[in-house]
Parts: C-alpha cells; sequence; structure tokens
C-alpha cells in the first residue's frame, strides 16, 4: 500500500468541521496531516468502541446469527449513528453531495497502513476512513485536540509521571529559529470551558521559579530530561489556583482582587457565563455584593472590563490606579469635541 493515493469521501459539514479543527489547532495548512493524525490516533478508540458493540449484539442475538451477519450489523449501527450525528448538526435532512478528498500513504507511515489494512471486507475503504473521522468529531473539543496530539501528550504525561524535566520548542520558537527552553512539567488540563488543553509548567526566570502554562498544541518537540521535577508549597498552590480560574492565565502573583458589584452587576455576574469567568473565592458574600478573587491581573482586567459601570474595585490600590487613569484617558479623548 506505500506510496498509493487513498480517496474517500466526506459529508460537506463534517469537512468543514474538520477544517475548523486544523484552524483551532494550528495545524498546518494541508489538511491531509490533520486527517492522518485522526486516522492513526483515534482508530484504537474507534476500534474498541466497535468491538463492545459487537459484543452486544453477539450476545443479544445468542448464538442465532452467524459472524458476518454480526459484522454486518455492526458496521451499518455504527455508520447510521455516525453520519446521524453529523446530520443533527444542519437545519436540513436534504441529501449532500458529499467532498471528494485524497491522501498519499507514504513509505514511513507504516500505522497509517497498518489501520486502512483494517478496513472490515464488508466496507469500502471510504466509508471506514469516513466513520472514523466522524467518530472524532462526536468528541467535544479538548478530547479531539487529545486526540490529534496523542503522541506529545504521552511524551509529556510520561515526563510527569516520572517526574523528569523536559525540553521544548514550541511552534511559535520553531518560527522565529529560538532555542529549546528546559521546563519542568506539573499537570496537563484542559480548560474550565472544556475548550483547550495546556501544559502547567515551572520555569527558572532569573533564579526565580515561575507558573507557567502553555497550549498542548502549541508544543513542537519534546525532549526528556534525567533532571528530577521540584515544586514549592507556593507554586502549587500558584498552579491551583491556575487550574481554578482558568488554566490559560499564568498566576505568579499573590494578589487578591476585592470588588463590590452593583445589584445589577452581581446579577449580570451570577447569570451569564462568560469566557475565562473567574471564580469567586469562598467567603464572597451575596448580600454586601462584595466578592473577592485571585486570579491573575490579566484575567482580572479582561473579564470585568464588561463590569467597569457596575462594580467598584476596593483592593488593591494598583488596581484602583489603573482603572482611574483608564477613566481619565477615555474623558480626555470623548470631551474634545463636547
Amino acid at each position: 500500500m506505500e506510496n498509493i493515493e487513498v480517496t474517500f469521501y466526506l459529508d460537506p459539514v463534517a469537512h468543514k468541521n474538520l477544517q475548523k479543527d486544523r484552524k483551532l489547532f494550528h495545524m498546518s495548512p494541508k489538511e491531509t496531516i490533520l486527517i492522518k493524525r485522526i486516522i492513526v490516533n483515534h482508530y484504537p478508540k474507534y476500534n474498541q468502541e466497535t468491538k463492545e458493540l459487537h459484543d452486544r449484539i453477539k450476545d443479544s442475538f445468542k448464538d442465532q446469527a452467524s459472524q458476518p451477519l454480526i459484522e454486518d450489523a455492526v458496521w451499518q449501527i455504527t455508520k447510521y449513528i455516525s453520519e446521524n450525528s453529523i446530520d443533527k448538526s444542519i437545519s436540513t435532512k436534504e441529501k449532500r453531495i458529499k467532498d471528494k478528498i485524497h491522501f498519499r500513504v507514504n513509505n514511513n507511515e507504516n500505522q497509517l497502513e497498518c489501520v486502512l489494512d483494517a478496513c472490515p471486507v464488508n466496507v469500502s475503504r471510504s466509508e471506514f476512513i469516513a466513520n472514523i473521522i466522524y467518530s472524532y468529531l462526536n468528541n467535544p473539543q479538548y478530547e479531539r485536540e487529545r486526540i490529534v496530539f496523542k503522541e506529545e501528550l504521552k511524551q509529556l504525561e510520561d515526563a510527569i509521571k516520572n517526574n523528569q524535566a523536559i525540553k521544548i520548542k514550541s511552534k511559535y520558537d520553531r518560527t522565529h529559529n529560538s532555542d529549546f527552553q528546559i521546563i519542568y512539567p506539573k499537570e496537563v488540563c484542559f480548560s474550565n470551558e472544556e475548550l483547550f488543553n495546556y501544559l502547567l509548567y515551572k520555569k527558572i526566570i532569573k533564579g526565580k521559579e515561575c507558573a507557567r502554562s502553555i497550549h498542548l498544541y502549541n508544543i513542537d518537540t519534546i525532549f526528556t530530561l534525567p533532571e528530577n521535577c521540584t515544586f514549592s508549597k507556593e507554586l502549587l498552590n500558584r498552579f491551583k489556583r491556575m487550574k481554578r480560574n482558568g488554566a490559560q492565565f499564568t498566576i505568579n502573583h499573590n494578589t487578591e482582587f476585592k470588588i463590590q458589584f452593583t445589584e445589577k452587576g452581581l446579577e449580570r455576574y451570577n447569570t451569564l457565563n462568560y469566557l475565562e469567568k473567574p471564580v469567586a473565592l469562598d467567603k464572597s458574600n451575596e448580600k454586601t455584593r462584595i466578592f473577592y478573587f485571585d486570579c491573575s491581573d490579566m484575567q482580572f482586567r479582561n473579564y470585568f472590563a464588561n463590569f467597569y459601570d457596575e462594580m467598584e474595585v476596593l483592593e488593591p490600590k494598583e488596581m484602583r490606579e489603573h482603572l482611574l487613569r483608564l477613566g481619565q484617558r477615555m474623558v480626555d479623548k470623548y470631551s474634545k469635541d463636547i
């Protein structure tokens, strides 16, 4: 099968969703790279789910059906479920012309070759590939990211399990010809909105340990080192705060924000689930509308920019001064022609 071109057909809605993932995960513009990763990385889970369905159908028939009949039933059911899930993503049930997609199996792509060889005898290769992709698309976004970057995730999790430092190069570093950076991985977790995965890690900057996070999709190269990882109690607390408020926001301070909402502001905070919403601390008081947050400075500014006329920052002083300067700049800008 090496060095031959494979053609398959994909529902246009599914194809569009696949293209969205390519952009979301900052993949190469070459679509076949993503498709090959999905086929190889998702097949074990897809195969396990198919096997479990096979066993259930076999048990339900109680040996009254032949093996080929069971296999055909499994295929027809999985195909129906997959294609039906795609149909639900649009408002019409009209039959759509499927998109034709090509990719080439190269000499060194042995895993891809093995997956394609596993295509059931009663199924076309095109349907087999499409079904794996439909199954992949049925996962939530953060799970799809984990599938696409399965090998990178495994390297990180192995290093974390063995308490080892690593060298990494991000996609940004590669583009700008930057050197590897030595980091100490702590945990891979997903955002509160279940959109993306992040590696929480320690980095030494000018002799000081700092908490950091990086998108899983942004990690390009990983090299494991023999050096062990250690994390101070303070750093572990910062990681805990980052996970609670949003792993994508780095925290390297002990600042606690104290604000008082207006009645309308508190109602908005409680009812509107904006993305990247900081989590209020337990000592916050609904009656006084005084709330406390220990999120990052950036997250506080980004999120509460929507509430500035419906809240007052009580502490810290530095944030009050920042908002005062911001307000003064707005007054200066908009009062020129009044």
